[in-house]
């Protein structure tokens, strides 16, 4: 779960957050086109670095469900081993919630699972389908992780639909190189230094997520980070 306490908070640039705002509402229309998703959220993380250490920041707030908590959450900086984004940033590829047959076994993994991370959960409140998506950078390290968690049993479970979502990346991905060509006078993407990562205990749900590699991770040719900012 993303929802513990960060290590910190430090501003977002309101640039930055305008900047995968829209990408996420696509992806958001794209997930509820047929039906509603319930208790769908969507959000970005970056890599970022404080005091010479390296972390991962929410961007944005979560798209989804009303929270009125959401300005305490943007901000939030995690360990580099945070669940599911932690993953997905160790390894420099997707990772999801695998397929279930019955949801029963999903909920006795996610319990085990818990359990084995400390986390107090009511299992019929919390999220069962989770996706990371990492943004591989020009450096070939992750620059952005798409967050996504929602109630819906087996939702990323579906290839079909994480090729989908990852071509939505891709795209986007060709948006931020675009940008990194300062088409706008009053926007750059200011660098970040590279900091040395802080980690924890691995915190990914290991029964019940997995690494979805039959596509590598989205691309970007020219960013090497991810700072837009007024001039």
């Amino acid at each position: 779960m993303l929802d513990q306490v960060a290590v910190h908070a430090e501003p977002v640039p309101a640039a930055s957050q305008l900047t995968v705002l829209p990408f996420l509402a696509a992806v958001q229309g794209y997930l509820d086109a047929k039906q509603k998703i319930p208790g769908l959220r969507l959000t970005m993380h970056r890599v970022m670095s404080r005091a010479g250490q390296g972390y991962l920041q929410q961007v944005c707030a979560y798209l989804g469900p009303s929270d009125p908590n959401w300005r305490t959450k943007v901000g939030r900086a995690f360990p580099v081993t945070q669940g599911i984004i932690g993953a997905a940033f160790k390894d420099a590829c997707i990772w999801r919630t695998k397929s279930y047959q019955d949801i029963s076994l999903l909920h006795a993994d996610l319990a085990n699972d818990a359990a084995r991370n400390n986390e107090t959960l009511d299992l019929s409140k919390a999220p069962i389908s989770f996706l990371a998506i990492p943004f591989i950078g020009a450096s070939d390290q992750p620059v952005l992780i798409l967050y996504g968690e929602c109630a819906e049993f087996n939702l990323f479970a579906d290839d079909a639909k994480i090729i989908d979502l990852r071509s939505m990346c891709v795209d986007f991905c060709q948006l931020l190189d675009w940008l990194e060509d300062q088409p706008f006078p009053n926007i750059r993407n200011y660098p970040l230094q590279k900091g040395v990562p802080v980690v924890d205990r691995e915190t990914v749900y290991q029964s019940m997520q997995e690494p979805w590699r039959k596509l590598p991770a989205p691309k970007l040719v020219k960013v090497f980070s991810f700072n837009f900012e007024n001039l």
